[in-house]
């Protein structure tokens, strides 16, 4: 059995991959399932089994100390038992960014809001460290645009810590399109999902109608794999086991713009459209992945695990009386805001 663990908010994502072969009344080939961290948080106990740890940027630093303690105890108890990213090893954004910079594969520099140290080439887009939504600016050109956004910032009453500043140097093809490649990683396996197109340059996802020659383009980047081996190299740095690397090509070299623990997976679809060969030759290779990373021969059972100190404050776990107090101070705070009062 192959445990996929994320945060409990953010299921969406394996649960669509394994719900679209049900609803297609398709098998899924390989033993998949669904956990939570605050599920298994809450027990302190998890089954035992080959696992991947997703949504790993979500967590804070304490509580990569508590599911370090699942990934401990599973294998503990099983040495044979496949732990995909290790929670205390899978390198963060900004830490990834450095890293490959400082191998040279990234040619582009990222800033920590917080650390006073300013960037030293433009431009730069400022975001959030631990989300998936992009952008909180536009594109910075200078050191003033920069100050006076970080200055915006503030007065917003938003934070600069967790705030990044990364240089942007993409430049458009000669048709203004800008090109997002992304690709999964299963331990050595590389699978190509997609090659995203846009005029704007915070590329997401295709915002173009689609010429026959872009699709014909996608699929040469899915079925000839043309960076399979830079990528093994990139994950190797990274040293992470299992994500989506979503990266370009600028001056004709890999430029890394993030690895997804949590990524979209392409789901199984019967219908038969222009996309279908691309779409069926992605899904082929992830479910393949996916066995990769679900050897046999895997203990049964479930393993206790220690939670590092201090224990966590979880509403769940805090006494019946606790909650019912709490639930009176809400009672009580919303009464005295009607009345004018709080």
């Amino acid at each position: 059995m192959l445990h996929y663990v994320t945060r409990e908010l953010h299921s969406y994502t394996i649960d669509r991959f394994i719900d679209s072969y049900r609803g297609s009344g398709v098998t899924l080939p390989v033993a998949l399932r669904a956990l939570s961290y605050e599920t298994l948080l809450a027990l302190r106990r998890a089954p035992i089994g080959n696992y991947i740890f997703s949504d790993l940027d979500r967590l804070s630093a304490f509580e990569i100390d508590a599911v370090s303690e699942i990934a401990k105890a599973v294998h503990a108890a099983d040495g044979r038992a496949m732990i995909s990213n290790w929670p205390n090893r899978v390198l963060g954004r900004y830490a990834l960014l450095r890293r490959l910079q400082e191998s040279g594969i990234n040619s582009f520099g990222v800033w920590r809001l917080d650390e006073e140290r300013l960037p030293t080439a433009y431009p730069v887009f400022i975001r959030r460290e631990q989300d998936a939504l992009g952008p909180e600016t536009p594109l910075l050109h200078d050191e003033r645009e920069y100050r006076a956004a970080v200055d915006a910032l503030q007065r917003a009453g938003k934070g600069l810590s967790g705030r990044i500043a990364v240089q942007f140097r993409q430049v458009p093809d000669a048709n203004g399109l800008y090109r997002k490649y992304g690709a999964f990683f299963f331990r050595g396996r590389v699978v190509p999902q997609h090659l995203f197109l846009s005029s704007n340059w915070i590329v997401k996802r295709s915002t173009l109608d689609l010429t026959p020659e872009m699709i014909a383009e996608e699929e040469r980047y899915v079925f000839e794999n043309p960076h399979e081996e830079e990528l093994r190299r990139i994950f190797a740095l990274a040293e992470t086991d299992f994500g989506r690397v979503d990266y370009g090509v600028i001056d004709g070299r890999i430029e890394v713009f993030e690895i997804n623990t949590n990524p979209n997976f392409p789901r199984m679809r019967l219908q038969n459209d222009g996309r279908a060969r691309r779409r069926g030759h992605v899904l082929d290779g992830v479910v393949k992945g996916f066995g990769d990373l679900d050897p046999p021969g895997v203990a049964r059972g479930l393993v206790r695990f220690k939670s590092p100190k201090p224990k966590l404050h979880r509403l769940r776990d805090r006494s019946l009386g606790r909650r019912l107090g709490d639930l009176s101070a809400g009672c009580k705070w919303r009464a005295l805001a009607l009345l004018g009062r709080l």
